[in-house]
């Protein structure tokens, strides 16, 4: 057994054990994530956790409640579509007949196949997107292991205060936003939070297509609001495009960045040194020990480095499979009823969060953020200081 099954989060080994002569049958899961598309990095990272999360428990023996089971994982790719994500939820549910389904990694998709699954009655895993309204109490089949948008901003108001310790007259702030459902819902929390700050004003407030293949034009009209600060909220494909256009713009402000935007492992290689200095409030830290355990595991699989999104599928199917185990049977209420009952403690997390532990709405109650920084060739964590790695550095975008 490897070094991740002993000591990773929700110990997988401890749901396993050596499968008898008699196993029971394979259990299916489903994970709907886009692999083709626009959305295809984010969606192919949270499948490559997914797949890595089920092949060490079978590895190890299946579920052992259930006389070594083996988990079947059976992947849908939503081609980065709305409409595709809600016909493979309906094929999940209804021709491969899974117990659980994962999914997906952008709210545009997750939210209406979130619907689907509650039409069935399926039980749902959601563990990238952030929106309120899959864990609002509207939804009684979907589990949330992952943040709100409401935490992220508590998250970004905290890096604000972070860089203010270090240098109180950086108050001009600018913010930029996609015009999707997760921009349009973190758009108004932000505006609502930095208004109640009388000690920073805000320089702009500017939208962006999310499905835009260019950021100069919004990143001009930033620059033109001369600000301190940028905060910037977005996903992997447009904290490439926002630093490329401020590198043409010869704009240098302080950013900060949503998890994908600027916290991603991915974005050293993709844009060198412009990510460098990038502040990003996110729901995972790679320098931990257990996620570095997760690290070493995902890249001897893979041959690629750990990323936010294949840490956080990893993560949620990590809980999936907790409560399959768990689970009397495999009908979807006795999986109902074991995720209800999930709960992980603090020393086996791998995310960011203090704990996992559903509340009556399918809510993590231990939500909790970081704030990492690219400091060299290294992703540390700079906030808060009790899980801090390593200093902020307070430097501008792309100076030494």
């Amino acid at each position: 057994m490897n070094v991740l099954l002993r000591s990773v989060a929700v110990s997988i080994a401890a749901l396993a054990m050596a499968m008898p002569a008699n196993a029971a049958d394979a259990v299916k899961i489903g994970a709907i994530y886009a692999l083709t598309g626009g959305g295809a990095v984010a969606g192919s990272d949270a499948m490559r956790g997914t797949e890595l999360a089920i092949a060490e428990l079978n590895a190890a023996g299946g579920l052992k409640n259930h006389g070594g089971a083996q988990v079947e994982l059976v992947k849908a790719d939503s081609q980065s579509k709305p409409v595709n994500a809600v016909g493979e939820a309906e094929r999940l549910v209804n021709q491969d007949k899974v117990a659980i389904v994962l999914g997906a990694a952008t709210s545009n998709e997750t939210i209406p196949l979130s619907q689907v699954l509650e039409k069935y009655k399926t039980p749902h895993i959601n563990a990238i997107p952030q929106q309120a309204a899959l864990t609002d109490g509207t939804l009684k089949w979907t589990w949330s292991t992952t943040l709100i948008d409401a935490d992220y901003v508590t998250g970004i108001l905290q890096a604000l205060e972070m860089i203010h310790q270090v240098d109180p007259k950086l108050t001009k702030v600018a913010v930029l936003c996609p015009d999707n459902e997760y921009g349009i819902e973190m758009g108004k929390l932000l505006k609502v939070k930095l208004a109640e700050r009388k000690d920073l004003t805000l320089t702009a407030f500017i939208e962006y297509g999310a499905q835009a293949q260019d950021l100069l034009q919004p990143a001009l009209k930033v620059k033109a609001s001369r600000p301190d600060v940028v905060i910037q909220v977005g996903y992997f494909r447009a904290g490439v495009l926002a630093s490329r256009a401020y590198e043409q713009l010869d704009f240098h402000p302080i950013v900060i960045g949503t998890g994908g935007m600027s916290g991603d492992a991915k974005l050293r290689a993709e844009i060198g040194k412009l990510v460098q200095w990038q502040f990003a409030v996110t729901p995972f830290s790679g320098d931990t020990p257990n996620a570095k355990r997760l690290g070493e595991a995902f890249a001897k699989k893979f041959n690629q480095p750990l990323t936010l999104n294949s840490a956080l599928g990893y993560f949620g199917t990590v809980v999936a499979l907790r409560a399959l185990n768990n689970a009397k049977d495999f009908s979807a209420k006795a999986v109902s009823d074991a995720l209800h009952q999930v709960k992980i403690g603090k020393d086996e997390m791998i995310t960011s969060s203090d704990y996992l532990e559903f509340d009556a709405n399918g809510r993590n109650k231990g939500r909790d953020t970081t704030i990492t920084q690219f400091q060299g060739d290294q992703l540390v964590t700079v906030w808060p200081r009790n899980k801090a790695s390593a200093k902020p550095v307070l430097k501008a975008f792309n100076t030494p």
